[in-house]
């Protein structure tokens, strides 16, 4: 058998006034040979199951173009064409695996990964199979569910099983291949727009409890493949954006959209336990600052590195400045220009710069720090989780030491959410008394044993979790908690 296997993990934030454009696709292309040596993903998950059944892999591209604002309409006929001419260059395929995130958004076609896989799916026909696995906060289409044999959601929030969610892609091809198995799909979606701080899957929170009434429905009968539970991405504005469930059954059709009503209704009863919780920016820090011992880490919620947002919110920053805080650190304050006026100081040397807060004005306004550069550094660094797992690039990233208050900047954007970020550039959090740190979710997981207590902060910005300041536009509605239900 001959299977065809590639990627597009592109996540859209819609609120942004910048653009993935095609150049930043292009430098974020893998393809040939090196598609098939990807490693920790569901990608590698699938061709360990190919290479088992000795099934010939041919490449198609992998696209990372990673969190940015919409794609360009340019960018986005051009990964459709790339993956279009693999195929037509792959000649004839028994199969095709794509891994994709499911949060695509263009100018001009909300529904990005639809569309891509529409027209995949008009390439190879209607009998072969297009297994596809996504991201848990994927935005799953109607358009999706059809042009796809099965889609596949990760069950961990932060992500860290995508190589068996890629596995069990695999196996269930092989199912098709012998002629065991005909999957058949159905797809609900409640009127749920989750928080992503809500999504975070552990114990006490709703996902945990959602996610066991899906394992429990999955293993109720033989005839069930798969049942997935999507939490969705808000900063990804389109029709469908929010939480939706996925079923696929073996030749079932009936079955599998019961189960996908069964798990709808489940959902729908938990609405109100999606709503962010989160601290007004002076009371976290007072609070932050009052706590006796231990270290305390405050989620900037609103400025997330993973939400596509420019990374250079200064609220918290400006807070613990006006609190006198000690023993603080914000990390991180995305800004080359403060950056390479740092460098240019060079280490121990005192500086004054003006930071943050120049991308737009949605993330606080620009702050001035004087301190010391303490640190140059080339800004990568390798994520110590399971989860989000590899090798991080800030860019060239330097120390401020602004006496009891450290201030990291970096070069562009970047997700904050485990210990490694900090003591990569000398900062060990454990003697630290408050971290401040750019996540929606996933900092709750990497300091877990770490912090005595974790802060969710109500900041300003682009990703604020607050949803009636942000500009919805193509969502569905009426939706909770835009409308009451």
């Amino acid at each position: 058998m001959r299977v065809a296997v590639g990627g597009y993990i592109a996540a859209v934030n819609s609120f942004v006034g910048y653009r993935m454009d095609l150049e930043q696709h292009k430098r974020a292309a893998i393809t040939g040979d090196a598609v098939l040596k990807i490693g920790d993903s569901a990608t590698s998950g699938f061709l360990d199951i190919a290479k088992a059944n000795n099934w010939d892999a041919t490449p198609l591209p992998f696209i990372v173009p990673g969190v940015w604002g919409l794609v360009t309409a340019e960018a986005h006929e051009w990964v459709k064409e790339q993956f279009l001419s693999g195929l037509r260059n792959a000649g004839r395929v028994d199969g095709v695996f794509l891994q994709l995130h499911g949060t695509s958004a263009a100018e001009h076609i909300d529904d990005g990964e639809g569309d891509l896989l529409a027209a995949i799916r008009g390439a190879v026909g209607d009998k072969v199979p297009v297994i596809v696995s996504l991201d848990g906060h994927a935005n799953v289409s109607p358009l999706m569910v059809k042009s796809a044999t099965m889609l596949i959601g990760v069950k961990t929030n932060p992500h860290y099983d995508f190589v068996s969610v890629g596995q069990q892609g695999g196996r269930v091809m092989a199912g098709m291949f012998a002629e065991n198995l005909r999957p058949t799909s159905a797809w609900a979606q409640p009127d749920i727009l989750p928080s992503l701080q809500k999504l975070y899957i552990a114990p006490g929170w709703p996902m945990e409890h959602l996610m066991r009434v899906a394992r429990n429905l999955a293993v109720s009968d033989p005839r069930v493949l798969d049942v997935s539970l999507l939490g969705g991405f808000f900063c990804s504005d389109s029709y469908n954006t929010g939480l939706s469930v996925t079923v696929t059954t073996n030749n079932e059709p009936a079955l599998a959209q019961e189960i996908a009503e069964k798990m709808k209704e489940a959902c729908w009863a938990k609405r109100h336990s999606f709503q962010v919780d989160a601290v007004p920016v002076a009371e976290a820090v007072r609070e932050a600052i009052d706590t006796d011992e231990g270290l305390v880490v405050l989620g900037d919620l609103a400025d997330s590195g993973g939400a596509g947002t420019p990374g250079d919110g200064t609220a918290l920053l400006a807070e613990l400045i006006k609190q006198n805080a000690k023993s603080a650190v914000i990390g991180n304050i995305a800004d080359s220009a403060a950056v390479q006026e740092a460098v240019k100081a060079g280490i121990g040397k005192q500086v004054t710069l003006t930071v943050g807060g120049k991308t737009d004005k949605a993330h606080g306004d620009p702050v001035q720090i004087s301190g010391r550069v303490r640190v140059i550094h080339d800004g990568v660094f390798t994520a110590a989780t399971t989860f989000n797992a590899g090798t991080y690039r800030r860019g060239t990233t330097v120390v401020v030491d602004c006496g009891g208050l450290e201030v990291i900047l970096t070069s562009r954007p970047v997700l904050v959410f485990e210990p490694n970020h900090f003591r990569s550039l000398g900062i060990e959090p454990t003697q630290r008394k408050i971290i401040a740190a750019k996540s929606e979710l996933q900092h709750r997981a990497g300091f877990e044993g770490v912090a005595k207590k974790i802060i969710d902060v109500d900041t300003p910005g682009l990703a604020t979790q607050d949803f009636s300041r942000l500009p919805f536009r193509r969502i569905r509605r009426p939706v909770v908690p835009l409308d009451s239900f």
